[in-house]
Formats: structure tokens, sequence, C-alpha cells
């Protein structure tokens, strides 16, 4: 016996395919991203607001600026301040008691490990020399990188953060240190200036 609802259902399953074709993408353009944006720089959440990658070159690196520059520039009074958190394990004034660490008095040009009376880790003592600017530096930007195995646990990544410290490190002395020197500004050589200038034929 004819189907009375056979022209219903094939045009019902008709409907569904075209919904399926046409209906699908759109949906998954809605949940996914990709639709009304376009291109493929963006990612759109479905729960709202849009993530730009990155796409475009990553930015150059900084100049270096040496040692001598940054402390030209330092303020030994912002890094006593700086320094607020190194008293927890140091003293600072001529004659302080050690505690954790040894007392900082004079520590520029003093030999590593080299204050009388304290205990110094197997680390320090094996790194010989002394606490010029430029190793104190070093030790004060990653002290664990530098030196492993040292008791000092310590970072400050910012050059000119650690330019200050410096500063107020030299400070501790009845006989500062210099800093170290900047470098000269480039001047222009002999040969450069030879031939800048004309010679005799050419002026005439």
């Amino acid at each position: 016996m004819k189907d009375p609802l056979f022209g219903n259902k094939i045009a019902a399953a008709v409907l569904a395919a075209l919904l399926l074709i046409f209906g699908l993408p759109q949906l998954t353009a809605a949940l996914f991203g990709g639709g009304h944006h376009g291109g493929g720089d963006e990612l759109h959440l479905a729960y709202g607001g849009d993530i730009e990658l990155e796409t475009s070159a990553p930015a150059e690196e900084k100049p270096q600026v040496s040692l001598g520059e940054l402390m030209a520039n330092a303020s030994a009074a912002g890094g006593e301040r700086r320094s607020a958190l190194c008293k927890s394990c140091h003293t600072f004034e001529e004659g302080g008691a050690d505690s954790t660490g040894p007392n900082l008095w004079n520590i520029v040009n003093r030999p590593v490990a080299g204050h009388p009376g304290f205990s110094y880790t197997n680390a320090l003592q094996e790194a010989g020399g002394e606490w010029t600017y430029e190793r104190l530096d070093a030790y004060l930007k990653n002290s664990q990188e530098y030196i492993p195995g040292t008791a000092m646990v310590q970072r400050f990544p910012r050059d000119e953060q650690r330019a200050d410290i410096l500063a107020y490190l030299g400070s501790l002395s009845d006989n500062p240190v210099p800093f170290p020197a900047a470098p000269a500004a480039d001047e222009t050589t002999d040969e450069d200036e030879a031939e800048e200038t004309p010679s005799d034929s050419e002026a005439h």
C-alpha cells in the first residue's frame, strides 16, 4: 500500500541534507572562529573576544650599555633603598656584625670569601680573586648561575637596579673604589681626517 507520507519524508530528508551542507560550516565557524574574521592572524573564541597571534618579527634587542655608563648615572641613595631586602642577611655599617651573610663594609675589591671570621661555602672559597664591580654585578644578576653552590640565592635582573646597588656598595668605605670608566665617545681617526681634508690640488 502506498505510504501517504512518502512525499513528506522525501522532502524532510532533502531539507535535512541541505541544513547539514549549508548550516554545519556556519555552526563550526561560530564555535571555533575564522568565519567573519577571514585570514589566519586572529583567533576568535566562542566565549567572545579576539586574541591576536604573534605574526610580527621579534623585537630587536636593546644595545648593550657598559657597566661604566650605567654606574655614571647610578644613585647610591637609590641603591641603599633597593638593598633593603639584603639587610635581612647582611649588615652594612663599619664594624657591623655578621649575620646569615658577612658584613659588607669595604666589600668592593675585598678578596672573595675574605671577611675574617665568616664561614663561607666551598663554592665561594674556591672562586678566588676579588669582588670587583664587574664581579659583584654578575653575582647580583644571578648568584646561583655565576657561582653555583653559593648559599646566596638572589637575582636583580635589571641593569639600572644593579648599578644603583653597586654605587651604594662602593660608598661603604673610607676610600671608595672609583667606578669603572665609561667608554670614550667615538673619535674621528687620523685616517678619516686625512680623507676628509682636501689635498692642495683639490683645493685649487
